[in-house]
């Protein structure tokens, strides 16, 4: 019994004490990782940071990025930072947390100080032909609209096709000079977009064949930035080109320009 009275007063007074208060650290920051079509972040802190509606607050975080962009307090937790464009791809995004940071009731900020987003490697928005055309050309140029242009070297190395029936994948050329320019045309009347490869393949395609092309990991920007994923997109070789008409066609034919002595069927004969 002497024991649970010092016990119980422990008790009690752990019972009287106020509740520690939260530390104060950012909550949610938005986007993180690789990410396409950036064109906001959003923060949003465990308190209060700034007084509400004062415009004059000072951004919590110094920002390290290759495109320009502006922050401001949606509220007295929330922080926007916002950028006049989509952004491309190849840009990386560094946020780190002011030294000093305090809370509007001057605790400090813990956790969690640094965050970062990258809009990834160049990938392929259109192409022409269409995805999933299955009438292309045995030799067949394909114009693609990516969302940053690529380093040719990386291009040259991590795209290729992948073609029914051949056990190695098959190697791409880019097209330059004259030859993308005629290709361009059949496609644009007048400027094309900003990011725009021509590409063809080494070798020709067999008929009928089903063909991918396979923009593959490892595609990168001026920056650095590379695909960290393969991009597949299928098409199908147009069928082997039929070099007689069919039998009834012929036959109507011949009857108009099969020698006057022959009959249309001795006609066919004469001429198949």
């Amino acid at each position: 019994m002497r024991l649970l009275a010092p016990l119980a007063v422990l008790l009690l007074l752990a019972l009287a004490a106020p509740p520690a208060a939260h530390a104060a650290q950012v909550t949610s920051f938005t986007p993180q990782g690789t990410v396409k079509g950036v064109r906001q972040v959003t923060a949003r802190f465990s308190e209060p940071m700034v007084p509400l509606g004062d415009p004059r607050a000072a951004d919590p975080f110094e920002v390290t990025c290759l495109e320009p962009g502006a922050g401001r307090w949606a509220d007295s937790r929330d922080w926007v930072y916002e950028f006049p464009r989509e952004l491309p791809a190849g840009v990386r995004c560094t946020f780190r947390l002011r030294a000093g940071l305090t809370t509007l009731r001057g605790a400090a900020l813990t956790g969690r100080g640094e965050f970062a987003f990258s809009t990834g490697g160049p990938a392929v928005l259109s192409s022409t032909p269409r995805e999933g055309d299955r009438g292309i050309d045995e030799e067949q140029a394909f114009l693609l609209v990516l969302d940053a242009a690529p380093t040719p070297d990386s291009l040259l190395a991590h795209v290729a096709f992948a073609v029914e029936g051949l056990p190695e994948p098959v190697g791409v050329r880019l097209l330059t000079g004259a030859a993308r320019d005629a290709v361009l045309r059949t496609r644009y009347r007048g400027t094309a977009p900003p990011s725009v490869v021509v590409l063809q393949a080494r070798q020709r395609f067999p008929n009928g064949a089903r063909v991918s092309l396979v923009w593959g990991k490892g595609v990168a920007t001026t920056t650095g930035i590379a695909t960290e994923q393969d991009q597949v997109l299928p098409f199908q070789v147009r069928a082997p080109l039929r070099k007689t008409l069919p039998r009834h066609l012929l036959e109507v034919t011949l009857q108009r320009v099969a020698p006057w002595h022959l009959k249309p069927r001795e006609g066919m004969r004469h001429f198949l």
